[in-house]
């Protein structure tokens, strides 16, 4: 084991602050009252349960990251060393993670103005660019998966869940 001192990036770090929020968002839910009411969930269900499956994934990015610094620290992963010298990163944030808060801002702003369908459909496309090798590869599955995750999103809370999603026609 070597003298320096373990240290963690961007990637131990924004998850973590993430989780504080998250945990935060939580309490705010569960104030709000029991998640289900004689048979039938309330309004903290959906906020519970959210929170509550972020809390696990970013409990688990963490630790991710944790075994990470901890393999290259020994020694091994040497590869991912290599991939983490040469990606850019700001503040210890690599430019793909600070991509996805910029996108997801965007998405959040248009969600509202032009509905569910158009927002999600190109956020989750321009996702797939960002993380899925550029638009040139594999675009029209690209495109198939972007129709499909919106689709099922809007079957899943409109038809089963009967929430009302903002759309671009009743703008």
């Amino acid at each position: 084991m070597s003298s320096q001192r373990f240290s963690l990036g961007g990637g131990f770090y924004v998850p973590a602050v993430l989780a504080i929020i998250t945990v935060i968002y939580l309490i705010s839910a569960v104030q709000l009252g029991p998640p289900m009411k004689g048979g039938n969930m309330t309004a903290s269900f959906f906020p519970m349960v959210t929170a509550s499956i972020m809390l696990i994934a970013l409990v688990c990015a963490m630790a991710q990251e944790v075994n990470r610094k901890k393999g290259m620290e020994n020694g091994e992963n040497k590869e991912q060393e290599d991939l983490t010298k040469v990606s850019k990163s700001y503040a210890g944030v690599s430019l793909g993670a600070i991509g996805v808060v910029f996108l997801t801002a965007g998405y959040l702003l248009a969600f509202d103005l032009i509905g569910y369908v158009v927002s999600t459909f190109f956020y989750v496309l321009l996702l797939t660019f960002m993380f899925g090798g550029g638009v040139k590869k594999d675009w029209i599955f690209k495109l198939v998966s972007a129709a499909l995750i919106t689709s099922v999103g809007y079957l899943l809370f409109e038809v089963f869940f009967q929430v009302r999603l903002p759309t671009f026609w009743s703008q």
